[in-house]
C-alpha cells in the first residue's frame, strides 16, 4: 500500500515538473534579440537611452547600450512585440536606428550624424551640436 502511494506521489510530482519545464521552454522560445546601430554622442545620451527605451518598448526583457560600439542591444518577447514595431517606437523617441547584421563590419549612422561609413573600431570625431537636459 505504501508503495502505491509513493508511486502516485512520484507520478504527480514528475508530471508537474515536466509541465513546468515545458512551459519554461515555451517562454524561452519566444525571446528574440536584435542589435541596432544608433548615434550616441556621449554618456548623457547613454543614460537618457537607458531610462527612456526600456519603458517605451512593450515586452522588453533586456536592454544594453554601447557608446563605444554605437549600438542598442534589445532582447524582447516576440509574442508581445515585433522588430518593426520596436524600430517605430525608437523613431518616435528620436532614435533613428538600423539593424546590425552579423558578419558586417561597417554600419552607417543616421543622416543627422554624418553621411559616411566607418568601422566600429574607428572613433567618431564629427562634432555634433545639441543640448543635453
Amino acid at each position: 500500500m505504501k508503495a502505491i502511494k509513493f508511486l502516485m506521489v512520484f507520478a504527480v510530482m514528475f508530471s508537474a515538473f515536466a509541465f513546468n519545464a515545458q512551459a519554461q521552454g515555451k517562454k524561452k522560445k519566444n525571446i528574440e534579440e536584435v542589435t541596432f546601430s544608433v548615434f550616441l554622442h556621449c554618456n548623457d545620451c547613454v543614460k537618457k537611452a537607458q531610462s527612456v527605451v526600456p519603458a517605451a518598448i512593450k515586452g522588453i526583457k533586456d536592454f544594453k547600450v554601447s557608446l563605444e560600439e554605437q549600438t542598442f542591444w534589445i532582447q524582447y518577447d516576440a509574442t508581445k512585440n515585433t522588430k518593426e514595431n520596436i524600430v517605430a517606437v525608437l523613431a518616435k523617441k528620436g532614435y533613428e536606428v538600423k539593424e546590425v547584421v552579423k558578419g558586417k563590419e561597417k554600419h552607417t549612422h543616421h543622416d543627422s550624424c554624418c553621411d559616411h561609413d566607418h568601422s566600429k573600431d574607428e572613433k567618431h570625431t564629427t562634432e555634433h551640436k545639441h543640448e543635453h537636459k
